[in-house]
């Protein structure tokens, strides 16, 4: 895992110590426009009213179909997943440094951003849904990742219990909520549907009984 350098008083092309682009200056390149385009990111959100914001958030939203969808929250994890299928697999591609692997995500985070892994493993967590003639959930079960996954910042024990998902519940794939997604659920009449939980926090199911 990477870990973050800050970038207040930090010498343009210097970092640990070394030079950056003495060899080849498209390395020093490479890393201003990584650092700028983040910091531009941040500024235009920020320079932003928190209404209209919110107001574009419910126009995408209004346009759903009932169901139930992963909507991305993070730098790395922004879109909208639907969760229509039995399985959908969260993870990321393989970077150059790692070889080929025959398993591939539904759904891939972008947490390459010094184009090498930071917290998101290549088959990190998978939603699975389990539907009757009564009802349909959703349980989330991390996939033995690097990081771990959490739920409303609880860890998801890889060999335990997975979780039931209830609407609203936030999802992060590593620990520094930094690739995150929100569970949503879109009821048949089009209005989210209500939160479950109470005050009770997360819902756990044994994997026999799924």
């Amino acid at each position: 895992m990477m870990s973050a350098t800050p970038i207040a008083g930090e010498p343009a092309d210097r970092l640990g110590g070394d030079i950056v682009g003495e060899t080849d200056p498209i390395l020093a390149q490479i890393d201003r426009l990584i650092r700028l385009s983040r910091l531009r990111e941040i500024e235009f959100i920020m320079s932003t009213d928190a209404g209209e914001r919110v107001h574009e958030i419910t126009a995408a939203l209004q346009r759903l179909h009932p169901g139930e969808y992963l909507l991305g929250t993070g730098p790395s994890t922004v879109g909208i997943v639907p969760l229509h299928a039995h399985e959908v697999v969260l993870g990321r591609p393989p970077t150059v440094l790692e070889g080929p692997t025959e398993f591939v995500a539904d759904y891939c985070a972008v947490d390459t951003l010094y184009f090498v892994p930071r917290e998101v493993s290549r088959m990190h967590a998978k939603v699975v849904r389990q539907a009757n003639h009564v009802s349909v959930r959703h349980v989330l079960i991390d996939l033995d990742s690097t990081c771990g996954t959490f739920v409303n910042g609880t860890p998801v024990d890889p060999h335990g219990n997975a979780v039931i998902l209830r609407h609203g519940d936030v999802i992060s794939l590593g620990p520094s909520q930094t690739s995150t997604y929100i569970f949503y659920q879109v009821a048949q009449n089009g209005a989210q549907k209500p939160d479950e939980r109470g005050t009770s926090g997360a819902a756990w199911v044994r994997r026999s009984e799924m």
